[in-house]
């Protein structure tokens, strides 16, 4: 059942519990708890107030966990805030792309892309993705015991790849891992409070990653080449290049801003949500007979089509229930850039305000049994009931990600066809440690499961 909430999910109409933490140190606030878990540091403060105040070295932060206090950010006051201290210094990767820009530049990119999440596009998307998976999935005939993200992320990366570039090869493939595993180091160096510059000085980090980016620009010249030789299509690339009435061609530093936002971040959000999909299925074999035996009953064993996913309930409900224990964006950081209310409380210039999903999706005050996987608590009834806030794995208001309608277009074609052809099970008896990258990936990549085959 939904717990009943004191406040709207559309904003503030009373205040929301306050409380700030007390420092552990003097000179480091409550960085070494944080440090240690962050998990579990946002776990602890959603118990302690709907609006936790604490300090993390210099910095003054707001851990904001209450689903009203949560809309005056998202919704209400979007432009009192811009993107934290860390995704500013993450500009060194993703430029001013949609995951980092601000503004009407920001705001003029969303626009020009949207067209390439349109639901027509879908059908094709859903094409790629069924082949792909197929062809995945020939290769886990065999059974046995197998690290299933790094063919999970190959997957996504496949998918992506063809729908909004219109071509995936091994060079591609090879400069997008490569570029991922700088991109991931310098997000964890970055989020380690106690370096407070990785990128400042001359080290192994900075030459990797920076070598990186020059050969990921390189090959992006080069297909922006070819493609200048092909008639305009309407994919991701394609409405970069040619523009539209409101909006002219990108320049050649907008292409590969968007471009690395979008190869980086579009397909490692998918992965993340499947892979973590498979692991609770795997923990749970009666609910994953229960999916197998409801999409056999529904498609007899095919792979979904874009006309089947609306009717595909319980598959859409496991994935909900997944991504609300395992939410691939597990913490959204916002900087308060004028005085702003929130939650009924007045929050300073320069403050840093933290929302993480990851504690308000495993909350006692909204979920019942918040911990177990349940995909059954997703009736018509319990998605209406529950408030707005209280779920939100891809953000909210107007930054909301632009590719939610994608990840679950893609990722109920895998698991339709996954789910339906294998029974996936626990190897290591201890539970699989979540790792904070630029998303929530299980173990820093990291899924070994035993795969049978369904007969």
């Amino acid at each position: 059942m939904t717990m009943a909430s004191a406040t709207s999910s559309e904003g503030s109409s009373a205040p929301v519990s306050f409380v700030r933490l007390p420092d552990e140190s003097w000179i480091f606030g409550n960085a070494p708890s944080f440090a240690k878990n962050g998990l579990t540091f946002y776990e602890r403060c959603e118990r302690a107030a709907g609006i936790v105040q604490t300090r993390l070295l210099w910095k003054q932060v707001f851990v904001v966990t209450d689903p009203a206090a949560i809309a005056d950010v998202l919704t209400l006051h979007p432009r009192c805030f811009v993107k934290s201290y860390v995704q500013r210094r993450l500009k060194v990767i993703f430029g001013e792309g949609l995951l980092t820009g601000e503004g009407d530049e920001w705001t003029y990119h969303r626009h020009l892309i949207q067209p390439a999440f349109h639901s027509t596009r879908m059908a094709g998307l859903t094409a790629f993705t069924r082949e792909n998976t197929e062809a995945m999935a020939v290769s886990w005939t065999a059974g046995g015991v197998r690290d299933v993200y790094p063919d999970v992320i190959d997957l996504c990366l496949h998918n992506l790849a063809q729908s909004m570039f219109g071509v995936f090869d091994p060079e591609l493939e090879r400069v997008v891992r490569r570029l991922v595993r700088a991109c991931q180091a310098t997000v964890h160096a970055l989020s380690n409070i106690v370096r407070v510059s990785p990128l400042l000085y001359p080290s192994r980090l900075r030459r990797e990653l920076y070598a990186a980016l020059a050969e990921f620009d390189a090959l992006i010249g080069r297909l922006i080449e070819a493609r200048r030789r092909e008639p305009p299509r309407d994919d991701f690339l394609g409405l970069l290049l040619t523009g539209s009435p409101d909006h002219p061609p990108s320049s050649r530093k907008v292409l590969l801003d968007e471009s690395v936002t979008m190869l980086l971040a579009g397909h490692e959000t998918v992965a993340a949500a499947v892979a973590w999909t498979l692991y609770v299925l795997a923990c749970h074999p009666a609910e994953a007979d229960a999916l197998a035996d409801d999409l056999r009953a529904r498609l007899g064993g095919a792979a979904p089509a874009a006309t089947d996913l609306d009717h595909l309930r319980l598959l859409k409900a496991t994935f909900d229930e997944a991504m609300r224990l395992y939410p691939p964006l597990h913490r959204i950081a916002r900087t308060v850039i004028e005085p702003v209310d929130v939650g009924g409380h007045r929050l300073p210039v320069g403050g840093e305000v933290v929302l993480p999903q990851w504690a308000v999706h495993r909350s006692a005050k909204w979920y019942d049994r918040p911990l177990e996987f349940r995909p059954e608590r997703w009736t018509p009834e319990f998605r209406h009931a529950l408030a707005k806030f209280a779920y939100f794995p891809f953000s909210g208001g107007p930054r909301a990600c632009v590719g939610t309608h994608y990840t679950w277009f893609e990722g109920a074609v895998i698991l339709g066809v996954l789910a339906q052809r294998f029974r996936f099970s626990l190897v290591e008896t201890t539970p699989v440690v979540p790792y904070e990258g630029l998303t929530l990936l299980p173990d820093a990549g990291r899924l070994r499961l035993r795969i049978e085959r369904r007969v």
